[in-house]
């Protein structure tokens, strides 16, 4: 039997996971409480398996009540309403999350996970999240990989390849990582970072890496790894309006 606790300061929100863990075999929830403040007393008292953390909660945020621990006995999943800046957060540094209002099956997922061995927290990603939510450490990324978590830095990417539901990135000495996220979830993180550019379906690149334009009806992109990234036709101008031409 999976032990649950859930930390939310919105009642409403309590009552609905509740009512959704109920539905699924093996899983009780030990406590619950609106009070972030006793988060750590809770825990400690029920030991649970997992935990529900809510983001954005008065007194104590979701951040604040992980940093009281050392070590973690126990799952987290995060629960959040759409925050651009908790979302960044989260998936910079690899953590699971459950996105409110939360659905049937994106607990069954997460639950799966858990059984699988694949939700892990070490230390570096809870300091790494606690300096990036102080407005620190924003330049570093974990990347989830068969060995473990992997901290890079972003500016060192030299561009991202899909590979069906992975991704391989690929690093400015040449080293090759393939990170258990899709595409997709690089875009959102890099999205506001003005040094990566999505040639087209399958390839994110760091501009400052690339070593020439190819011209042609997208063109083709040779990075300084010497590999040729296709740009597609629809992005094109988009691209060359990046550089100034002398």
């Amino acid at each position: 039997m999976i032990k649950a606790l859930i930390i939310d300061d919105e009642k409403h929100c309590i009552i609905t996971l509740e009512h959704l863990l109920s539905q699924i075999e093996n899983v009780t929830v030990v406590a619950t409480t609106q009070d972030s403040t006793l988060s750590k007393k809770l825990i400690e008292q029920h030991q649970p398996d997992i935990v529900f953390l809510d983001i954005e909660m008065p007194e104590m945020n979701g951040f604040d009540v992980i940093n009281q621990f050392e070590t973690l006995p126990f799952k987290v999943i995060f629960t959040t309403a759409y925050d651009q800046y908790a979302l960044k957060a989260l998936r910079m540094n690899a953590l699971d999350y459950l996105l409110k209002p939360i659905a049937k099956n994106d607990i069954t997922i997460a639950l799966e996970k858990y059984q699988n061995k694949e939700m892990e927290i070490s230390k570096d990603q809870i300091q790494n999240l606690h300096l990036f939510n102080n407005g620190k450490m924003q330049d570093t990324i974990a990347l989830s990989t068969q060995q473990g978590l992997l901290f890079v830095k972003i500016d060192d990417i030299m561009y991202l390849e899909a590979s069906s539901c992975y991704t391989f990135i690929v690093m400015n000495d040449k080293t090759k990582h393939l990170a258990s996220k899709t595409m997709g979830t690089f875009e959102e993180v890099l999205n506001d970072n003005p040094l990566f550019f999505r040639t087209h379906k399958s390839h994110i690149v760091n501009l400052k890496f690339i070593k020439q334009y190819i011209r042609g009806e997208g063109g083709e992109l040779i990075m300084q790894d010497g590999n040729n990234i296709a740009l597609s036709r629809n992005r094109k101008q988009e691209f060359l309006n990046l550089f100034k031409k002398v």
